[in-house]
Order: structure tokens, then sequence, then C-alpha cells
């Protein structure tokens, strides 16, 4: 593996434990195996190397929850399609999934882009439900955050240690239902 890949990962295991303004670079050098000025050959700071972790997660996320939406048909599919694209993110690479999860207060002031995030997708997905009466009216924000909610508070449970070792999608079915309830619920 090279030096890239290494400090990535090496970043995010210290990220993850010793949160990323507890972390120097060097304690990710050390960990890595690699100078300091290794990880300056590729970043600027070790911030923009922990944006940088961030922002590759969550445009994935944001894509794949873009994505499963699309591809579903009807309100009850599209929460289905919402948990299945964050179990997907987070079974691919939990490391980095908690690692977004647990710096998302963090992040998103850098953020700058296209209101593709999953928040404004998820909101979205509910204003078209609504608007074509699959939904009953309410507040698309508030019931976007209850969505994710479900699922984002069952993933930092998981990281906390408090669910086992299982794959977040092993929770989808439970999640699912869930997000349903919530979209349902008047």
């Amino acid at each position: 593996m090279s030096a890239k890949p290494r400090i990535e990962r090496a970043a995010l295991e210290a990220f993850v434990i010793e949160g990323v303004d507890a972390t120097t670079t060097r304690t990710i050098a050390a960990r890595a195996g690699v100078s300091e000025g290794a990880i300056y050959r590729h970043w600027k700071s070790k911030d923009a190397l922990a944006v940088g972790l961030f922002m590759d997660c969550h445009r994935r996320l944001s894509a794949l929850v873009e994505d499963e939406a699309s591809a579903a048909d009807g309100i009850k599919a599209k929460a289905a399609a919402l948990v299945k694209a964050y179990c997907a993110v987070a079974d691919e690479d939990w490391l980095l999934f908690s690692f977004h999860l647990l710096q998302l207060h963090h992040f998103l002031p850098y953020y700058q882009e296209d209101g593709r995030d999953p928040v404004t997708l998820v909101e979205d997905v509910i204003k078209r439900a609504m608007i074509n009466a699959e939904l009953p009216p309410g507040d698309p924000r508030v019931l976007a955050a209850m969505a994710i909610g479900v699922i984002t508070q069952t993933a930092q449970n998981k990281a906390y240690g408090r669910l086992g070792d299982d794959a977040l999608s092993a929770h989808a079915p439970l999640m699912t239902a869930a997000v349903q309830a919530v979209l349902f619920a008047r």
C-alpha cells in the first residue's frame, strides 16, 4: 500500500479515537509509518486531510442517496432506498463512515456545494411525495431530520459499541420500518 492510503487510514483511526482537534500530524505519521513530510506532500494541513476525508464520504453518501431514491418507485420504496444508501456507505468503509458521522457538526460548514447533500435530497423526496399526495402535508425539513435521525442514531450507537460488530445493514429492516413510520405519522 502506498503512503497516501496508509496516511488516510491512520488519520481516520486517530480522528475517530482522539478527535480531529486532538490529533497531530506526528500521531498520523507514526500510525502510518511515514514521515510528517509525507503528509504534507499530499495535503496542505491536517485539517485539509480531515476535510477531504469527510467530503469524500459526504459526496459518496449524497450520490448514493440520490441514485437509490431515483431508482425507487413510491415513497415507501424511497424510504427503504434511503436506509439502503446509508447502510451501503457504512458497510463499505465503517471507519470512514463513523468518522463522517461523528464529525458532521465539525465539517458541515465546509460543505459549499450544489444542494446535493443527503439532507436536502431527502427533503426533496419528501416534498415530492407530499405534492404527489403519497404523504400527508407536513414540514419536509422536520420529517427529513427525523427520518435520517433513525438511521444516524442507530449508526451512532454502533460507533459507540452499543450494537456489537454487526454491519449497519443488519438493522436495515427495522430502520426502514421506523423511517416509514416517521413519514406517515401525523
